[in-house]
């Protein structure tokens, strides 16, 4: 192997000796010394993936109502009290929301639960003019539409308070049967039934399923309820 001296001018003025190999001695120098630079730092590591943004925080859910008090009478059934009541003047003209009407005033209204639970309800009533209706006028519920659930712990006793109040209920309570099962494997039984509030949203009343006494029920020679087999 040939080896050659040459010398350089080094950028500040100074002769700098460069040493030139062939390419045999040249491959092996770079395999020798390309590890030597991982061990030492000098080569680029990974960098790591950036972590993903946290999801942005569900302040509320906002209902348009027509009517803010009747509303109000409505979710304080369901242990709701009032967080915020306020009401302001508005202008339509460069208001970025959406409103199909050009409403001048309007009054917002955030209810929490009365221990702090869950989540928030807005109540939005505009006025000056009224907005006018999207939805279509039907006892069915599809696309575009808004189903609110709420998380009872008696189903019988929340449709009892919402009958003697006139509200829209649906149905009475029905029996539901949970995909999981007791620790003893026995099914986990619940209730549900569904109300509308005053501007016709859906309302559903969940009770948390339970366990299904079935010896119980066998000892007294009864059987588990029919919708215990679906």
């Amino acid at each position: 192997m040939r080896c050659y001296v040459s010398s350089l001018e080094h950028l500040g003025g100074s002769p700098m000796k460069v040493l030139i190999y062939g390419r045999r001695a040249v491959a092996s120098a770079l395999r020798m010394t390309l590890p030597l630079a991982l061990l030492i730092g000098l080569a680029t590591p990974a960098m790591p993936a950036p972590a993903p943004a946290p999801a942005p925080t569900l302040l509320r859910a906002s209902l348009i109502v027509k009517n803010a008090a009747d509303s109000i009478r409505f979710y304080e059934q369901l242990g709701f009290r009032i967080e915020l009541d306020q009401s302001n003047a508005r202008r339509p003209e460069g208001n970025p929301f959406p409103l199909n009407t050009p409403s001048t005033a309007v009054r917002l209204v955030i209810l929490g639960s009365s221990t702090g639970d869950g989540g928030r309800i807005g109540l939005v009533e505009f006025s000056a003019p009224i907005p006018t209706d999207n939805r279509a006028n039907t006892r069915r519920t599809g696309l575009g539409d808004v189903v609110l659930v709420f998380d009872v712990a008696n189903a019988e006793a929340v449709h009892q308070i919402f009958l003697k109040s006139g509200a829209d209920v649906l149905e009475p309570p029905q029996v539901y049967v949970s995909s999981r099962t007791a620790p003893d494997g026995s099914p986990l039984q619940g209730r549900v039934f569904h109300v509308r509030d005053p501007d016709g949203y859906l309302i559903e009343l969940l009770e948390a399923p339970k366990s299904v006494a079935i010896t119980l029920d066998r000892a007294r020679g009864d059987s588990p309820s029919p919708a215990a087999h679906k």
